[in-house]
């Protein structure tokens, strides 16, 4: 029987090292508090290395990586993990998404409950010899509504808790089906703007990405219902901390608890000035359950791994992409980019996602799995839906569990090939059903080596698949265009490419390609533009 051997460089639950010493052909070395300049002298000695927050996994640290093919961290965040270094050296990476679902979702009720209450600062004020009861008038949950943005394992699992406490529960996730919503007892609404509307008390359960980075401003929180509680455990830079200030200085907001800053560790902050707000250093998953719970999962995935098994954590698989010849990792990346696309301009949850594979460059299969899984889809299919989950979705999606996290939401996945598609030979095809509508892209890779749009719905294009565009869908009436273009100029946007196609008699569109950032004042005067029908800034 073969023999691994598996490296521990920070202290983790006992009950997760079991799993390993008990599965019966691996040797565990714990080695907690390692330097790096010793971890580099024998981390090629290892089959796999557990690490958490204290290791920092660099370039130099696995630069003769030897026979380490696994990294696995006890938590769910990388941020001390070279991921792309790692991915270059072959060594797959993974970590524990799950494992502290609950942690972080009791912290979140703690931190309602502290806000809505002032409990921390009755605490402080009590322990100073003082009884100052009128001082702490608060707010009971009972009968309020309570907002989440997010509805994923977290935000599902608060909603549970919140209606013990008897409170109305609305949410906003563009990626939630409506029956996982209505299993939870939760009203799923159309808008962000709905659920701060209607919202006593709003909690934040997204991941931080452009899309979501300074979601909560000044104008939004405007919309908010006076005397307004914000609670945030997510991530820092969802809730623009300057315009919370103000809100929480003025009155509008009630009082707000927050786990996490745009910048850690927390220093000077005029936040921290302020009796309405109440703070913890980011602590959500520090429970001791919730440590022994990551550990059993990392390690559990580490012995799956190396014995073959299906596992769904990695966050990279750097053999998928480099067993493709240079040509089809072109197309892999186009269509990655197609999902991305899909995702900024499809309206509705998405239900179904079709990929299909146009010629005969795709008639064999271009990977065979290093390890086991459930799925079986070809690269291409796992790169497009990864493109389209990763814009929306609060864990890190990566190529290996991007099926996972689609069943997990209830969307199917179909994948088939074909030899012809319309006029095209040689074609990647990716379509989109959610529960309002249906999109369709098409593209190829030319042979100047640019992936391409070349179909979007009915529409045919010549589009290259990188950059910042406006996305523009217009009545197909004279002047439009122009008017476009002049109020580009106007604002010193410069116009890199204008790619149109359009419908005689019907509607347009364009992608603008644009060479800098498109505020938002400037696509709501685009908007205006009489017979313009939708005006959008996408990134690809």
């Amino acid at each position: 029987m073969a023999q691994f051997d598996v490296i521990i460089t920070d202290h983790i639950s006992e009950e997760g090292v079991k799993i390993l010493q008990n599965a019966g052909d691996i040797n565990v070395d714990i080695r907690a508090g390692i330097k790096n300049d010793d971890l580099k002298k024998i981390i090629g000695n290892y089959d796999a290395a557990i690490t958490r927050s204290g290791t920092t996994v660099t370039a130099d640290l696995i630069e003769n990586p030897g026979k380490l093919k696994l990294l696995g961290r006890a938590g769910v965040g990388l941020d001390n993990v070279d991921i792309e270094a790692a991915s270059k050296k072959g060594i797959i990476v993974m970590n524990a998404p799950t494992g502290n679902t609950l942690a972080a979702t009791e912290l979140t009720m703690g931190m309602m409950l502290a806000a809505v209450r002032k409990i921390p600062a009755a605490n402080d004020s009590v322990k100073s010899i003082k009884w100052d009861r009128k001082k702490f008038m608060g707010i009971q949950l009972h009968g309020k509504t309570l907002g989440i943005v997010g509805l994923g394992r977290i935000g599902g699992n608060v909603a549970i808790r919140a209606k013990s406490f008897g409170m109305k529960i609305v949410s906003f996730d563009p990626y939630i089906k409506q029956a996982k919503a209505d299993a939870l007892g939760v009203t799923l609404c159309e808008s962000l703007e709905q659920v701060l509307k209607q919202a006593d008390v709003i909690t934040f359960h997204t991941p931080l990405t452009d899309e979501t980075k300074n979601l909560i401003t000044k104008k939004e929180i405007d919309m908010m219902k006076d005397n307004v509680v914000i609670i945030n455990c997510a991530r820092g830079g969802i809730v623009n901390e300057d315009d919370l200030y103000d809100a929480l200085v003025s009155g509008k907001v009630f009082s707000a608890a927050v786990d996490v800053f745009t910048k850690e560790p927390l220093g000077e902050n005029r936040l921290l000035t302020l009796d309405n707000l109440f703070v913890t250093p980011h602590i959500g998953a520090n429970t001791e359950e919730g440590q022994r719970d990551v550990a059993l999962l990392i390690c559990q995935q580490v012995v799956n791994a190396l014995h073959g098994k299906s596992y769904e954590n990695a966050v990279n698989i750097p053999f998928m992409k480099s067993q493709l010849s240079i040509e089809m990792q072109k197309y892999f990346e186009l269509i990655e980019r197609m999902g991305h696309l899909l995702a900024q301009l499809t309206k509705g949850r998405p239900e179904r996602v079709e990929v299909t594979m146009v010629g005969h460059k795709f008639d064999e299969d271009f990977f065979e799995r290093t390890f086991d899984t459930p799925f079986n889809f070809q690269a291409f299919t796992i790169a497009g839906l990864r493109g389209l989950l990763e814009f929306n979705v609060k864990e890190t999606v990566s190529y290996i569990n991007a099926p996972y996290i689609a069943k997990d939401r209830g969307i199917d996945i179909q994948e088939s090939k074909t030899h012809a598609y319309g006029k095209f030979n040689d074609l990647l095809v990716m379509k989109v059903k959610t529960d309002k509508e249906e999109k369709v892209i098409g593209g190829t890779v030319f042979p100047d080596g640019y992936g391409r749009i070349t179909i979007f719905d009915q529409f045919f294009l010549d589009m290259i698949c990188q950059g910042t565009y406006i996305y523009i869908r217009n009545s197909d009436t004279p002047g439009v265009v122009g008017k476009i273009g002049t109020l580009l100029g106007n604002n010193n946007i410069n116009i890199a490419g204008f790619e149109l196609s359009r419908l005689k008699g019907g509607d347009a569109i364009s992608f603008i390609s644009v060479d800098s950032e498109v505020p938002k004042s400037v696509l709501d005067q685009i908007q205006a533009i009489p017979g313009i029908i939708e005006a959008k800034v996408v990134t690809l």
